[in-house]
């Protein structure tokens, strides 16, 4: 037992040496100051809640090494954890101390920010509030929203009693209507960012809503082309496609004998012409293309 602990035992030495060594080098070198966050988790009884703002996070001032300082700030830290399991309904006052944090040898706690923290607890009470349907944005262009509705108009609310009697009503996360293209249904979150200290004690509500598209392109087939003349004439084809801008409920409501094309050779002499087509539409929809644009008419 006495060789193997005497084996190496000059490199053994030395490495006690130089860690002796490197441990005064940071202990004397010289000292600075740093903050560290360190977040607060507070436990209550399952029946009360925190009915104030208290901080969430304490604020230690150190001060050592700055080494010893670096791994301390790059190191993450457990909650602080305010056991209040056993409080009844009130005040209570929490106060911190310098072992809230680990430091090593070297390193001092200067200050502490909040050195104490108050915390009122209070009963928990259940409410239920209409629900309040919040937009932003607006509909692309080219659809329509027809119906918009919360499937359910009320949810249930928890928290402190003081706070839950001054809520009226629960404002949802606006819903962005430039990202409604199509029908259905979603959950909505509501906002509780706006009911500090409350909580939702249900489902999340849903929206139900209904889209149309106002206006899109259609392709309307088959279209007579009329020639204006006086002559007898031959035409190569006698019917267009075209395509328009409307509403479904528009294009469905369009009566064929208002959609024709025409070719208009009035004072033309008899021969052969390559003739532009127009378009006669009813003056809500509008023209986009139509193909052929040219059809050939021989006049006699």
């Amino acid at each position: 037992m006495w060789a193997k602990y005497m084996a190496n035992l000059s490199l053994k030495i030395v490495s006690v040496i130089i860690a002796v060594v490197l441990w005064f080098v940071v202990l004397g070198s010289r000292n600075v100051e740093v903050s560290k966050d360190v977040p607060v988790e507070i436990i209550t009884p399952a029946d009360l809640v925190v009915a104030n703002e208290v901080p969430d996070k304490v604020t230690f001032r150190l001060s050592g090494p700055k080494a010893f300082l670096r791994n301390i700030l790059n190191r993450r830290e457990d909650p602080i954890r305010v056991n209040l399991s056993t409080a009844k309904a009130g005040l209570v006052t929490y106060r911190f101390f310098s072992d809230n944090i680990q430091i090593p040898i070297g390193v001092k706690v200067l200050s502490i920010n909040p050195t104490a923290i108050i915390v009122k607890l209070e009963y928990v009470k259940r409410k239920e509030v209409p629900v309040k349907l919040l937009t932003k944005g607006e509909v692309p262009a080219g659809y329509r929203i027809t119906r918009l509705e919360l499937i359910r108009p009320t949810v249930k609310l928890r928290g402190a009693e003081s706070r839950i009697d001054q809520v009226a009503e629960a404002p949802t996360v606006p819903v962005d209507l430039a990202q409604i293209r199509d029908s259905g249904e979603r959950e909505i979150a509501v906002d509780l960012g706006r009911l500090p200290g409350i909580l939702l004690d249900d489902d999340l509500p849903k929206i139900h809503f209904d889209v149309t598209q106002s206006t899109a392109n259609f392709r309307i087939r088959n279209v007579d082309v009329k020639v204006l003349t006086n002559r007898k004439y031959n035409i190569e084809p006698k019917e267009v496609a075209i395509y328009v801008r409307c509403s479904p409920e528009e294009l469905k409501a369009l009566a064929p004998s208002k959609v024709y094309a025409v070719a208009d050779l009035r004072n033309k002499g008899a021969g052969n012409y390559d003739s532009q087509v127009t378009v006669q539409l009813p003056s809500n929809i509008k023209l986009i293309n139509v193909l052929p644009t040219k059809v050939k008419v021989t006049l006699h």
